[in-house]
């Protein structure tokens, strides 16, 4: 055989299996089982309140306890084999600026989609970022002595967040998504709001549709489209996907401007995890430390993604998303008939 022929096939194969190999099969992160943990009783609902520095708010928890929930739309019930708490609003730029010191946001007009506002949830974030704000979250929980034995911040799994936007199996009424979402894709003027504005959820939770899109620990896949129904989260987070890029998943129920969602169906997006999108933030979770530990690994699997490739979806995205502002400023501006 050619040499040349032979070290094509050779070069195919390598790139293939880098490609295919979806690393080390990682346990799928709803059901670690946490190491030494210890809670004392905690009833559904209770909220956990963490201080921060210089800061006259708390950043706020609600206690989720651990059991079987059948989320509307999911082929089976999800299994969650340990309890967690998860943020009871978005992260604000203040509670950021006090965990981390600094704060990216730029000022931006009222018809952007930064606000700037002590607040506001927390955009123009990368993955990493958000990491890090989970760790120094957690050292300051343990200096102030309230924080379980063997949990720590992380972000939210897609299972976690849905089961507690949700409610366990709620599917909110059209009448009642008004009460508890940004989500307003007919006015011309939607942006983001501050956190809490707006009614909590069943279990307590605000602004878990609409508002801004919120990173989770999962990654995303492809193949699951837009406002595709809960996968089965016992199988399908188990290995890592082989998508381009590897992409975060960040989920949010849409955006200020997005369509209303009032069926089981919850929006997901992609999010690189280099990037820093002005749409974006995150809530946290207080989890077992093995699901941050695992996380963590996860990402040391990210293949990069070519900057080239995210500069033309980028210019994709940018034009249908300014193709749908001005059809939606031409639409109101027409007279009634």
């Amino acid at each position: 055989m050619d040499k040349k022929i032979s070290f094509f096939i050779i070069t195919l194969l390598t790139l293939l299996i880098f490609l295919l190999y979806p690393g080390n099969d990682i346990t799928c992160l709803d059901r670690v089982s946490p190491t030494s943990t210890h809670i004392e009783t905690t009833n559904a609902g209770d909220i956990l309140e963490i201080d921060l520095p210089d800061s006259e708010h708390s950043l706020s928890l609600i206690f989720i306890p651990k059991g079987s929930y059948q989320i509307t739309g999911a082929d089976s019930p999800t299994e969650i084999t340990y309890p967690y708490w998860l943020g009871k609003y978005e992260v604000t730029q203040e509670e950021w600026k006090k965990v981390m010191g600094w704060t990216p946001i730029p000022k931006l007009n009222e018809e952007g989609f930064i606000a700037t506002g002590a607040l506001y949830p927390m955009c123009q974030i990368s993955y990493y970022e958000c990491l890090d704000f989970c760790d120094r979250l957690t050292e300051m929980a343990q200096q102030q002595g309230i924080l379980p034995a063997g949990y720590c911040f992380s972000l939210p799994t897609v299972a976690q967040w849905e089961l507690a936007c949700f409610c366990g199996k709620e599917i909110v009424s059209p009448g009642n998504l008004e009460k508890i979402a940004w989500t307003n894709p007919h006015d011309a003027r939607a942006r983001i709001y501050p956190v809490g504005l707006k009614e909590p959820n069943a279990w307590g939770f605000h602004d878990m549709r609409g508002n801004v899109w919120e990173l989770c620990a999962d990654f995303y896949h492809s193949h699951r489209l837009y406002g595709s129904n809960p996968v089965n989260w016992k199988t399908d987070t188990g290995n890592l996907s082989t998508d381009m890029g590897l992409s975060i998943t960040s989920v949010g129920g849409g955006l200020f401007y997005s369509i209303p969602c009032d069926k089981e169906e919850i929006p997901r997006s992609e999010y690189y995890a280099d990037s820093r999108e002005s749409d974006t933030g995150l809530r946290v979770a207080l989890v077992p430390a093995r699901q941050h530990q695992l996380l963590k690994e996860r990402l040391k699997h990210l293949h990069p993604v070519p900057d080239w490739w995210k500069n033309i979806k980028g210019s994709f995205e940018l034009m249908y998303f300014y193709t749908k502002f001005y059809i939606r400023i031409y639409w109101k501006s027409l007279p009634n008939v």
